[in-house]
């Protein structure tokens, strides 16, 4: 999808701190669905107590729970903050630099940079929307809460979809005609 061989620092570290920023992101989400999840937490938290013959009720479990999970709940947002950054910088960096990125209308271009283009344009959207709702959840209105965090909570289903095809998309073209890629992307 870029025409240039060689990726400057600049480019590199903005690729790699969104990478890094989101995957903690996910983790969280991820931890939060599943192994911290409050309920689950709760009745961990009952049966750990119940073998030392203490009692509390659902309610104080899941209160229990929720405060533990509260720092990784922190470490959301604080990583979100970070993603912000990152988001903005590579919108600039794009704007700015004038890096030479294929058009998803081009009629020049093919197939595969149409897709290329189109996967990207469908990720930077997402995480844009996942970054402005996030803000609106902390710093926004009461009164469009409760719709901000649908649809931050739904945006995240478009990170697991691209990170397979960046995966695939990265497979392809080290075994196909652009071999030393990853390598590129490391070291410039």
């Amino acid at each position: 999808m870029q025409t240039q061989t060689n990726f400057p620092l600049l480019h590199r570290l903005i690729h790699w701190g969104l990478a890094l920023t989101m995957m903690v992101m996910l983790l969280t989400v991820l931890l939060r669905l599943g192994w911290m999840e409050k309920n689950h937490m709760a009745a961990i938290i009952h049966q750990g107590l119940a073998k030392i013959d203490v009692i509390i009720t659902d309610k104080q479990a899941v209160s229990i729970a929720r405060s533990i999970r509260g720092v990784m709940f922190q470490w959301h947002i604080y990583f979100g903050y970070a993603v912000s950054v990152f988001v903005l910088t590579r919108f600039i960096y794009m704007a700015k630099f004038g890096l030479h990125y294929t058009s998803p209308f081009s009629r020049q271009a093919t197939t595969k940079q149409k897709f290329q283009a189109w996967v990207y344009w469908l990720f930077y959207a997402g995480v844009a929307l996942s970054v402005i709702t996030g803000l609106l959840l902390k710093f926004g209105p009461e009164s469009i809460e409760g719709q901000a965090e649908t649809i931050h909570v739904l945006a995240l289903w478009y990170f697991i979809p691209f990170i397979s095809l960046h995966l695939a998309g990265i497979l392809v073209a080290e075994s196909g005609h652009e071999k030393g890629l990853v390598s590129k992307m490391i070291g410039g």
